[in-house]
């Protein structure tokens, strides 16, 4: 695996950290939530930092399957550095589909188009670099 595709890898790890992180502990903020819910389509009639209470356990919940996908993709990254080449692809493979995945939903679902952009577009890019190189080593 070379540079770049490593950088892209981290990038995606690190942007799934930087999730955990806003979702898990800062939603509660209201710069954090009003930034979020600004973009999600919802009729209630709450206001945003109540509708932040009622979904703070989703976002919670959300935030560590971010970390929890970011903890495949270090793996991954340990494990090729470490010469275990299939597990290691099989890992960032997964982490990355799972990114690419979850950026289209959100961009189908939700005003939150950057988001989505920064979340799947390093995602596809090393999937697109990481797929010949899982091939050969298969």
């Amino acid at each position: 695996m070379g540079q770049v595709t490593r950088a892209l890898v981290v990038a995606v790890c690190v942007f799934h950290v930087a999730a955990f992180v806003v979702e898990a502990f800062l939603w509660m903020q209201p710069g954090i939530h009003e930034f979020a819910l600004d973009r999600i389509s919802d009729p209630s009639p709450l206001a945003l930092h109540d509708r932040a209470l009622v979904l703070r356990a989703l976002f919670v919940n959300q935030g560590f399957y971010n970390l929890f996908l970011s903890g495949a993709g270090f793996a991954g990254l340990l494990l090729a550095k470490r010469g275990h080449v299939q597990a290691a692809y099989a890992l960032i493979l997964y982490m990355c589909l799972s990114a690419v995945g979850a950026g289209l939903v959100l961009s189908l679902t939700t005003r939150a188009y950057a988001g989505a952009f920064l979340q799947a577009a390093p995602a596809a890019l090393a999937l697109a670099r990481m797929l010949p190189l899982a091939r050969s080593a298969a």
